[in-house]
């Protein structure tokens, strides 16, 4: 009698783990960007001026910009980067890629934070996932490698993560790095979101999977530790500056929605609906995937993540400023979720994924190839006049090293690209390798052409050339000078930072004068056009250098 026996079911393929290659994927990604380029517009050059005003003897509590009070950095952020500064420069870095290692570090204790974080509340390997796809996430890439505050915000939201994680086993490493998170969050973006971080620490006990002692009692430890730390800054500004702390209180207390005597609130959902898209991809539709195969009811870290989610998303919502910085906050929660039911996403769902992948990363970094051509040789001809035409200013400029780790770039990924039997954390890992790839190139093939497109560098320069031999003399023997209103705070930190001419403050008696408005606005009466210019294709922002039509008698020597 004819039988059939069923071919058994194939296991699962298993994979070799290499932590080592997570690791090198994530210095891969983290390096790029960091060195050999200028202060790019428009946070960089501010946060770097506070940071020298900080070592001319600054306020510590208190960062300004042309001794004006900048809430916009950490006072936190100010002292790790002067640190940086102080250790690296100038033996192993310039002062502006020194300082740049504070970003660097922040975002790595965010990756660390959540990947331990994915490792406590799902699992073995979870974490690698967690830290993949943040990785992957392209909105983290400019706060990674720019001078910019929010990667404390990263890495404060990060420990939360990591300190709710470590409730039910670590009550004391649990209540610190839980309360330390909401602390470094009050000083870094108001009291408003650590606030409501937590409100939800203190309703998650609505579900049974947060109702037990040890949560309790990380909470009691959290807020013990928080709350005086909290109280640090705001104390500590009034006692050194009464008047920065009367604007903060009134202006800034509560971040981007204001301070006590002006709250505001604004319909910004479709903003940050829309830029969540780019911002946290593959993490957004990875949790999509989760909430589809999973009851985050049933699951302790589906409650917590729900939760963060449900009232962070609420404050984007009627934030009233639309900055895609802000999205950060939603990052840790969507990447724990993405990371939830990777291993069980389907081989053919992860089969597009890494699909998409290739071809998306694969074309930029052809077109990205085809560009350095274009900009260096003239070929290809048409390709070769927009890149003049968006970076007018730059010059073909071939760095060996630079090239070499571009040429380095592309094989391996291209290796990596190639394994089979791809599976969801494959897929995830593929796409972070082509994010780091094309940002690579960017920032090797690149890093010249975006440099003189993005830095004030090329038009100080092409300012202090159009100057007279005369007038150099004059300026510098002081018998001549150039006033600067005192509200053209980009054109006083650009000839700061670049220039080799000391600017007048709102000196009138001053014969020539450095303004800053729109390129081809019209000249006032009673002055000459020297000289204008403005970064290219910047249509609100430009300088001009004007002279009057006569001297005043009563010029004297600037001393």
């Amino acid at each position: 009698m004819l039988t059939y026996t069923p071919t058994p079911p194939r296991s699962s393929p298993s994979f070799r783990e290499r932590p080592w290659l997570l690791l090198l994927l994530a210095v891969a990604w983290l390096l790029p960007g960091i060195f050999s380029r200028d202060l790019w517009h428009p946070a960089e050059p501010a946060v770097f001026t506070a940071i020298e005003e900080f070592f001319a003897g600054g306020n510590m509590w208190l960062p300004t910009v042309l001794q004006q009070p900048y809430f916009e950095a950490s006072p936190v952020y100010i002292w790790v980067a002067a640190l940086f500064q102080k250790l690296l420069y100038p033996w192993a870095a310039d002062a502006y890629a020194a300082t740049r290692f504070a970003s660097l570090l922040f975002t790595v204790i965010g990756l660390m934070c959540c990947g331990n974080a994915g490792f406590r509340l799902l699992g073995q390997h979870q974490g690698r996932s967690v830290a993949l796809i943040l990785i992957g996430c392209t909105g983290l890439l400019t706060m990674t490698h720019f001078l910019t505050g929010y990667s404390v915000v990263f890495a404060a939201l990060g420990m939360c993560l990591y300190g709710f994680s470590l409730a039910p086993t670590r009550v004391i490493m649990a209540s610190l790095l839980l309360g330390g998170g909401w602390a470094l969050l009050s000083v870094s973006v108001g009291f408003l979101v650590p606030s409501t971080l937590m409100l939800t620490a203190l309703v998650l006990p609505l579900s049974s999977h947060w109702r037990f002692k040890r949560y309790y009692l990380t909470l009691i430890g959290a807020f013990v530790f928080a709350w005086p730390l909290m109280s640090v800054y705001p104390f500590a500004l009034l006692k050194s500056n009464t008047a920065a702390f009367s604007l903060w209180w009134n202006d800034f207390m509560f971040g981007p929605f204001g301070g006590m005597n002006n709250f505001q609130t604004a319909f910004s959902l479709p903003y940050y609906l829309k830029n969540i898209l780019w911002f946290a991809f593959p993490a957004w539709p990875l949790a999509i995937w989760t909430l589809t195969r999973s009851k985050l009811a049933q699951h302790g870290w589906g409650v917590l993540a729900s939760a963060w989610l449900l009232v962070i998303g609420f404050l984007l919502a009627i934030n009233p400023h639309q900055y895609q910085e802000h999205l950060v906050w939603l990052l840790p929660p969507l990447a724990l979720l993405g990371a939830a039911q990777l291993d069980g996403l389907r081989r053919g769902a992860a089969a597009f994924i890494n699909w998409f992948g290739m071809m998306t990363f694969g074309l930029l970094a052809i077109f990205l190839w085809i560009g350095f051509f274009a900009m260096n040789y003239g070929w290809p001809e048409k390709l070769a006049e927009r890149s003049h035409y968006f970076s007018p200013y730059y010059t073909p400029e071939i760095n060996t090293i630079p090239l070499v780790v571009a040429l380095l770039f592309t094989p391996i990924w291209l290796w990596a690209i190639t394994r089979k039997h791809i599976r969801g954390r494959q897929a995830v890992t593929n796409w972070a390798a082509g994010v780091t790839l094309v940002w690579a190139l960017m920032m090797t093939l690149f890093l010249p052409w975006l440099d003189a497109a993005k830095s004030h560098a090329p038009v100080v320069r092409q300012m202090e050339a159009a100057l007279s031999p005369e007038l150099k003399t004059a300026l510098s023997n002081k018998l001549a000078c150039i006033g600067v209103d005192r509200n053209a705070r980009t054109a006083r930190i650009a000839w700061a930072q670049y220039g080799t001419i000391n600017l007048a403050t709102d000196a009138d008696e001053c014969r020539y004068r450095l303004v800053q408005q729109p390129k081809g606005s019209a000249v006032p009466q009673e002055w000459d056009l020297i000289w204008e210019g403005a970064r290219p294709r910047n249509k609100t922002e430009g300088f001009a250098l004007l002279a009057r039509h006569k001297p005043k008698d009563d010029i004297k020597p600037i001393e």
